[in-house]
């Protein structure tokens, strides 16, 4: 048996692809997707792993309006589509699909550890009892407990994402707004003309909250999803060394820092495991630690950028051939734009974008 810790997309859909061998998720929660503490964006990006029940849509955004400190902002259109989904359906879905593949599913079950027996074989204990297992896959959040019982938890860094369910005035549907001098990252993602999710992400402090509540202004707030996301650890280990134990998802710090989303990157790294798990932490190296980089360079810069520069950025972006690139492209993958960006956009260097020349070929990490 294989004991995947955590119920959230990575792990459900790691179990969902496995082939030819039992396994068991153990999720401390009652109930597959509750708490919410997501925004539930995905991009078409999503379609490559599994199909979108139209029930699970709540609508699409054809827009980011952008808008600078000073006030000024631009539009940039959606060439690829973008779903805002019931964020719990959409967990209890990918976790029917496991269930499908004939994964069993115990709620309401808290890891504890685990202990090597013989055989090659491990002792998984739970808030319940112990279970004997093969392999065991964490997926279980940004504080994984299995990373820490493995003794792969490693340096860890964390922002808090305040969001909330409102009741939202003069809202624009189907446009994402993001206000660039608040926190790290913020939004207000409209679900229709009266309901949005706001939220926005930082470190966390006064100054956090403060931008949070400007967010929020006047709306009223049906439902509190607030949460803790780690900032993506290039040095992460992603698998115990000599034990079959594994990393996904979250607690893989596999998080893209420019939106702080990683569904996405959960979901690829867990076909990766399931499809061969000798080869999982070279194709996740290949393949999307490069981007993951990327993301967090961006972040690295756009954190030191002053009002001014982040009003500059705007104007560059107003540019339709820029605006364009940034249209047309799928921001879970900013090594497929930002050399475009830069070849066409010389500004862009002054602002700091340069970081990333050196890093947009080979190999750069080694586990």
């Amino acid at each position: 048996m294989i004991s995947t810790i955590g119920g959230g997309p990575a792990g459900s859909f790691y179990a969902s692809k496995v082939k030819d061998e039992d396994v068991t998720i153990f999720e401390e929660h009652k109930e597959i997707g509750n708490p919410v503490a997501c925004t539930g964006i995905l991009t078409d990006a999503v379609k490559q792993f599994v199909r979108i029940p139209k029930e699970l849509v709540i609508s699409k955004i054809k827009k980011f309006k952008l808008i600078a400190p000073n006030g000024q902002s631009i539009y940039i259109d959606n060439k690829k589509t973008n779903y805002i989904l019931d964020r719990a359906g959409f967990d209890r879905y990918v976790s029917q699909l496991a269930v499908d593949n004939g994964t069993k599913v115990n709620l309401g079950e808290r890891f504890i550890g685990y202990k090597k027996i013989k055989n090659g074989m491990y002792q998984v204990k739970t808030s319940k009892k112990t279970y004997d297992t093969s392999m065991i896959v964490g997926a279980d959040g940004p504080k994984s407990s299995v990373a820490k019982a493995a003794g792969i938890y490693g340096e860890r860094r964390f922002v808090m994402g305040y969001q909330a369910r409102c009741r939202y005035p003069d809202l624009e549907e189907g446009v994402t707004v993001v206000h660039l001098d608040c926190g790290e990252f913020s939004w207000i993602v409209p679900e229709d003309n009266n309901i949005a999710r706001v939220g926005v992400i930082g470190v966390n402090g006064k100054k956090l909250r403060e931008d949070y509540k400007r967010l929020l202004g006047n709306s009223k707030i049906i439902e509190d999803q607030s949460g803790l996301i780690p900032l993506y650890n290039p040095r992460q280990k992603l698998k115990a060394p000599r034990e079959e134990v594994y990393l996904l998802g979250d607690a893989a710090t596999h998080v893209k820092a420019t939106t702080y989303g990683g569904i996405i990157y959960g979901m690829i790294a867990g076909n990766y495991l399931a499809d061969d798990k000798s080869r999982f932490i070279k194709n996740v190296n290949k393949k999307l630690s490069k981007d993951l980089w990327i993301s967090l360079k961006m972040r690295d810069m756009m954190n030191s950028m002053t009002d001014k520069q982040a009003d500059e950025m705007i104007d560059i972006f107003q540019k339709k051939s820029n605006n364009k690139i940034l249209s047309e492209s799928d921001r879970n993958f900013p090594s497929k734009f930002v050399v475009q960006l830069l070849m066409k956009e010389a500004k862009l260097w002054k602002l700091g974008f340069g970081i990333f020349k050196n890093k947009m070929t080979g190999d750069m990490f080694s586990k």
